[in-house]
């Protein structure tokens, strides 16, 4: 009975991630490592049905590109800059840095539509600059950007869905 309980609380008190988890963070690691490798852009859609579980993927990815020598530099819109891809763009030494977009809002708030008309209206330059993104959405972000955005859409590389 006594090694029963061991068990039980050494399985409770190791991090838990479903395989579908590990597999996403590895198919988002390899494709960030290939675009490094050969010198290219790469937009990628991570999408998870929980906050918790996105900050736990953007944790455990960026340890993974920290190990390649790699940076990641955080983008947030907000009413001050919603043109996310503008304010990537104007970073120094982007050619070493994966960046993470998050929190792009509910599309009922009037700042969201601007935030996917600037994706809309600048996506080919993450193409042009070779900028290696990933873009962490909820389930309704990924659900609105191709309504509001289509084009940006059309330019992603990867979606990788998160079923933790």
């Amino acid at each position: 009975m006594v090694k029963q309980s061991e068990k039980r609380q050494t399985a409770s008190t190791q991090a838990f991630y479903s395989k579908s988890f590990k597999d996403g963070l590895g198919i988002l690691n390899d494709e960030i490592q290939l675009a490094f490798q050969w010198q290219r852009p790469s937009i990628l859609l991570a999408v998870h049905n929980s906050i918790l579980s996105q900050v736990k993927a953007q944790h455990a990815l960026e340890l993974e590109i920290i190990k390649s020598n790699k940076k990641v530099t955080r983008v947030k819109a907000d009413s001050k800059s919603p043109d996310v891809i503008s304010t990537i763009c104007r970073t120094s030494n982007r050619q070493e840095i994966v960046f993470f977009v998050s929190e792009l809002g509910n599309v009922e708030d009037p700042l969201v539509l601007e935030i996917f008309h600037a994706l809309n209206m600048h996506r080919e330059l993450l193409v042009e600059q070779q900028i290696r993104v990933v873009f962490w959405l909820t389930k309704l972000e990924a659900a609105n950007l191709p309504h509001y955005a289509p084009d940006f859409w059309a330019f992603r590389h990867r979606v990788v869905e998160f079923a933790r």
